[in-house]
C-alpha cells in the first residue's frame, strides 16, 4: 500500500498510515481481511492435515502479533512529527517498521491459506 500522498501540481507530500490500516481490514468493514480472525478460528474445526495443524497455529499467532504491531506502527507514524525529537524521519521509520510487520503477516496469511487449501483439497 502506497503511504505518501502528495497534493496536486507538485503541492507538499505527507505520509499516511490510513493505507497500512486499509491494507489490513483495519479501516472498515468493507476492507477483504476485516475480522479475519474470526475466519481463523473456524478453521480449526476443518479437517486439517494433522501433519500442517502446528504450522496453522503457529501462522496465527505470527499473524495476530504482525497485524497488531503493524496497526500500532501506522498509529504512532501520525504523531512522529509533532512529538518532541520528532520529524518527517520518525513518521518514516514507524512506517518502514510498519512495512516489516506487514510482510512477515502476507507470509504467516500464505502459511494459513496453505493449509486451508490442503484441508479443502482432501
Amino acid at each position: 500500500a502506497e503511504t505518501t500522498v502528495c497534493k496536486d501540481n507538485g503541492g507538499e507530500c505527507k505520509r499516511d498510515a490510513d493505507a497500512v490500516r486499509r491494507y489490513l481490514g483495519l479501516r472498515s468493514t468493507t476492507d477483504p481481511l476485516f475480522q479475519i480472525d474470526k475466519v481463523f478460528a473456524k478453521v480449526r474445526f476443518m479437517d486439517v492435515d494433522p501433519d500442517k495443524l502446528e504450522d496453522f497455529f503457529q501462522a496465527t499467532e505470527d499473524w495476530d502479533s504482525t497485524m497488531s504491531m503493524s496497526n500500532s506502527m501506522a498509529f504512532i507514524s501520525q504523531f512522529g512529527e509533532y512529538n518532541p525529537g520528532g520529524g518527517k524521519d520518525e513518521v518514516l521509520k514507524y512506517l518502514n517498521e510498519s512495512k516489516t510487520q506487514v510482510i512477515l503477516a502476507e507470509k504467516a496469511l500464505k502459511t494459513i491459506l496453505d493449509t486451508v487449501n490442503s484441508a479443502s483439497s482432501s
